[in-house]
Order: structure tokens, then C-alpha cells, then sequence
């Protein structure tokens, strides 16, 4: 009897323990977080390598037939087609500003990485950035 009552707390206080703590802080801090898995990267890099700028904002460099390399727009029609609310709100509210890192989870074998989108029209959106560090998962 004790040994299952003992069982269900622990598993009740497993249970709710949150999956990972976002951590908070400047964006300059959160930035420097590393990841804690066998890839070493920051929060940053995650950032870097989603391009958002060029995707969000709309300051890809055009490319003409025969200059694509296939990876720059492989890599935005993936992004866009992951991110369907992300696509719907610059639909809607363009992008102004995007503001980030806000908060970083750290995850057994990756980051996850917030970043916040502005409207044109003041309105905003959290994009979670996951990525594990390899090339293929890099934004």
C-alpha cells in the first residue's frame, strides 16, 4: 500500500514538472545561450540561419532564371510552408520589425527560440525557432 501511494506521488510530481524552463533575458543574453547536446551552437546561430529578415521582411536578393541555387529558395518555401500562421499573418499585417530572441528552451538535443514578429499595424506574433544543430535542422 505504501509502495503505490508512494508511486503515485512520483509519478503525479513527474508528471507536472514543464518539459523545458524558457529562459528570459536581453536579447544580447539569450542570444549567447548554447545548446547542451552533442552539437554546439547558440541561440543566435538558430536565428542566423532562419534568415528571417529574407523571409519576413521580404529583402531577398531576386534571382533571375539560371541564378538559383536551389538552397535559398528551397530553404524559404520549407520556412513558409512549416510556418502557415506565420504566412497568414504577414498576409494580413506585413512585417515592420522582428525583435528576438525573447526566450530560449533548452532541449535534450536541441534549442528552441522565440522570436516576435510586428505587424505593420502593431499587431504581433511569437515564432518558435527549434533546431538541433545540423545542417539540415539549422533554422
Amino acid at each position: 500500500m505504501r509502495l503505490s501511494l508512494a508511486l503515485l506521488v512520483l509519478v503525479s510530481f513527474v508528471g507536472c514538472q514543464p518539459t523545458a524552463v524558457t529562459l528570459r533575458g536581453t536579447p544580447t543574453e539569450l542570444s549567447a545561450l548554447r545548446s547542451t547536446g552533442g552539437n554546439s551552437f547558440s541561440a543566435g546561430d538558430v536565428v542566423t540561419w532562419a534568415q528571417l529578415d529574407d523571409h519576413f521582411r521580404d529583402q531577398t536578393v531576386k534571382l533571375a532564371v539560371g541564378q538559383a541555387d536551389g538552397k535559398a529558395l528551397l530553404g524559404r518555401l520549407v520556412l513558409l510552408e512549416n510556418a502557415a500562421e506565420a504566412a497568414d499573418f504577414l498576409k494580413a499585417h506585413g512585417c515592420a520589425q522582428i525583435s528576438g530572441p525573447i526566450g530560449v528552451r533548452r532541449l535534450p538535443s536541441a534549442l528552441q527560440v522565440d522570436v516576435e514578429l510586428t505587424g505593420k499595424d502593431g499587431q504581433k506574433l511569437i515564432l518558435i525557432l527549434t533546431s538541433d544543430g545540423t545542417p539540415a535542422g539549422e533554422g
